[in-house]
């Protein structure tokens, strides 16, 4: 079964944010040497650095929600993790020097009305470069030294990383940053913060595929009625996926332009019908033993 789809889900700058700080967090790793307690330890302990973000851009909303035992009774204590990272996303700019072909025909998966579909459509790879402002928190000198130096070694190393976005796998690239700054208290008291800080700017460099069909435009929705479709210049979508595709097709121009075009989305047209034939003849008789074995190649 397909997993319910979330607003947050399939949204391009939020899919490299997490990306980054996954990437991030499993790069930023060390080993501290300790004392060991007893003879059958090394007193090796592996320390992974955590990244977070915050979908409201809001460093410290990322951590306060620990509870204590009772309901709704909030600790009086700091629980959070000291030694962390957070990312904060700072817009993007497009590269146009770099921009590439933009005839290319490329297919988008996603979920249309609780079903699975692949939509090929006309793709725009547009080169842009996303912005983030890095800041790690740390205890110890020894930590900034580490941390200094995993960095070097991770943005010197060219780290790359992918995303899935409608089904498309696109690269990304983190460039290192022209500087850094770090901070360290050198006075400590009692009210002090003794945290040592380290800020950078970080940029990725990545393309966002637009599609010149928008898959939103496909999938009914509960307000459909009070829309005025006419004043858009488009078809009103219906659960019957192959009429919403085909009418979608012909009121944006893909399919009358030359002959060539003709053919290839009446063969996709086809092709789509002939998939939703096979799905709701499976879904009568959900037993593969019954299966007719020539459309076992035929997507679902």
């Amino acid at each position: 079964m397909i997993e319910p789809i979330r607003d947050y889900d399939n949204k391009f700058f939020r899919e490299i944010t997490v990306a980054l700080a996954k990437t991030m967090s499993k790069q930023i790793r060390w080993i501290n040497y300790f004392q060991p307690l007893n003879d059958g330890d090394t007193g090796r302990k592996r320390v992974f650095l955590p990244f977070y973000t915050s979908l409201t851009g809001e460093e410290r909303f990322i951590f306060d929600a620990f509870v204590d035992d009772i309901v709704d009774v909030r600790v009086n204590m700091n629980t959070d993790q000291f030694q962390r990272g957070s990312i904060t996303f700072q817009g993007f700019n497009a590269r146009s020097d770099e921009f590439a072909n933009p005839n290319q025909y490329l297919s988008q998966k996603a979920d249309i009305n609780g079903t699975l579909r692949r939509v090929i459509s006309k793709v725009k790879a547009v080169p842009v470069s996303v912005n983030y402002d890095i800041e790690i928190k740390l205890d110890t000198y020894k930590e900034v030294d580490i941390v200094s130096t995993k960095l070097m070694d991770m943005f010197y190393n060219y780290m790359f990383f992918s995303i899935d976005y409608y089904g498309l796998k696109i690269d990304a690239m983190l460039k290192l940053p022209d500087d850094k700054s770090i901070e360290i208290p050198r006075e400590i008291t009692m009210d002090s913060d003794r945290k040592k800080i380290i800020k950078f700017s970080l940029e990725v460099s990545s393309y966002y595929p637009i599609f010149m069909i928008d898959i939103d435009d496909l999938i009914t929705c509960d307000n459909d009625d009070d829309i005025d479709w006419d004043s858009l210049n488009i078809p009103r979508p219906t659960n019957d996926f192959s009429l919403s595709l085909q009418n979608y097709n012909y009121s944006q121009g893909q399919t009358i332009t030359t002959e060539i075009k003709r053919v290839f989305w009446e063969n996709y047209i086809l092709q789509q019908n002939r998939a939703e034939t096979i799905r709701k003849e499976r879904l009568i008789q959900p037993n593969p033993k019954f299966w007719n074995k020539e459309n076992f190649s035929t997507p679902d």
